[in-house]
């Protein structure tokens, strides 16, 4: 590992590395790196990031991942599969939801956010079922938010905007 001499970082930036204790992370990593770990997280499997969460684990996570049409062994499978299973896409957003509120995750919270919005989403359209309790208002500020992420890669950047087309529509209940 090389060594850095400190006296030539800016002021700013070196104010940002220093603030690792709950301070604003907003800016603490790049959009290159933000992208690379939101590509890590959707190739990553699916058993090995519930273990981190254990309560959320589904309990048949083997048997829903064997579901009809493609396997689903990563959280990309999931959320690019033809026909998720509900429960599983459940699991998912509470895995994110809990991620999001842990000095200790993983993964910064901007990659948190955004596998759970994708989860809601793709219950939404995929299964026609709300799996949040967050209204249209809500959702469109989320939405609005992620959207204009710089470091979102296409094919989720797609999700997101057909899920923003399935909240205009009228709903169902909320399930969760």
């Amino acid at each position: 590992m090389e060594d850095r001499d400190l006296s030539k970082i800016k002021a700013r930036r070196l104010s940002r590395i220093m603030d690792l204790g709950g301070g604003e992370e907003a800016g603490l990593w790049q959009a290159e790196e933000l992208g690379a770990m939101l590509k890590h997280q959707l190739a990553a499997p699916l058993e090995f990031d519930f273990s981190f969460l254990e309560a959320e684990r589904p309990p048949s996570l083997d048997a829903l991942a064997k579901t009809q049409g493609p396997p689903i062994r990563t959280f990309g499978d999931l959320l690019h599969h033809p026909r998720p299973p509900l429960e599983l896409l459940q699991s998912a957003k509470e895995f994110a939801k809990g991620l999001r509120s842990r000095a200790d995750a993983p993964v910064p919270e901007e990659i948190a956010t955004m596998l759970y919005l994708l989860s809601i989403l793709v219950a939404l359209t995929r299964c026609g079922r709300r799996i949040t309790k967050l209204d249209e208002q809500g959702l469109r500020q989320s939405l609005d938010w992620a959207l204009t992420q710089p470091w979102l890669d296409q094919a989720s950047r797609d999700l997101l905007e057909e899920g923003y087309q399935a909240i205009e529509k009228p709903e169902s209940e909320p399930d969760v």
